[in-house]
């Protein structure tokens, strides 16, 4: 469900074109799947945080993939409550990825 993100991510590199066109898909569907409105707003928020804070800055090899990780694990957990889960579970999902989202813009 959300994991194309990630599969999409990896096959273009991981780099910050590749978090823009993330962004960008995340919105695309919103219209399409409302029903998911919240958990795609909140993947495109996360793809744009990184695009806002590496486009024309050095990015190290490090930094790039702790943030891939960090991206990984609030996909993750949406697509895991997404597929499947109750609605309490889903509502769990958005709001754990919410904070940790609302956290990675206090570092920035």
């Amino acid at each position: 469900m959300f994991d194309t993100f990630l599969k999409d991510l990896n096959e273009q590199g991981g780099s910050v074109r590749a978090y823009e066109g993330c962004a960008r898909a995340a919105r695309a569907r919103i219209a399409g799947e409302p029903q998911n409105a919240a958990a795609l707003l909140l993947i495109a928020y996360a793809a744009q945080r990184f695009v806002e804070a590496y486009d024309d800055q050095p990015l190290s090899i490090k930094a790039a993939g702790e943030e891939l990780e960090v991206f990984s694990d609030m996909v993750n957990t949406l697509d895991r409550a997404h597929k499947g889960g109750s609605p309490q579970e889903k509502l769990d999902a958005l709001n754990a990825v919410a904070a940790k989202l609302a956290a990675q813009f206090a570092k920035s």
